[in-house]
């Protein structure tokens, strides 16, 4: 199974629930545990929210959405400012739990298998996260269909 979504957005904050219910949608329709679902929402809202709050300069963003049987990539490009270097290792760690903000690059990285964060060529940032998924079990999408002598369904 292979599922891609590609969606170019506007830079308002109303693009950030639609970012995150379009890939619930499609997450839980295949099958992917609910547990696993709502890690990938708060991740994606957290790289989109990024976009709308730091990219600065640039009307649209595009996310990049790629399910397939085992992981889900996820890249969200912008055409702002970037993020001025790359962020090392550790990414970051939670603020104060006082802090009202900052806590997006940890909770991304903290969400998910893999995030890196970049500049792109000077002109953008891009975030690219990488989740192992996990199923539930009878997942639409993953179990085979039942064998049928080609008529089933006709009159």
């Amino acid at each position: 199974m292979r599922i891609q979504v590609v969606m170019t957005l506007p830079r308002e904050a109303a693009s950030v629930p639609l970012a995150r219910r379009t890939v619930a949608v499609a997450l839980s329709s295949a099958g992917v545990a609910h547990d696993c679902v709502s890690e990938i929402e708060v991740a994606l809202s957290e790289a989109c929210t990024n976009v709308y709050h730091h990219a600065g300069e640039g009307d649209d963003y595009e996310v990049l959405i790629n399910i397939g049987d085992e992981q889900l990539t996820v890249d969200v490009l912008d055409s702002g400012t970037g993020f001025g270097h790359r962020p090392t290792w550790p990414v970051a760690s939670m603020p104060d739990h006082s802090a009202e903000r900052g806590r997006g690059l940890a909770l991304m990285t903290a969400l998910t298998d893999s995030a890196v964060f970049d500049t792109v060529a000077g002109d953008g940032g891009s975030v690219h996260l990488m989740k192992r998924l996990r199923w539930a079990d009878h997942a639409p999408l993953l179990t085979p269909a039942p064998a049928t002598d080609g008529f089933a369904g006709l009159p």
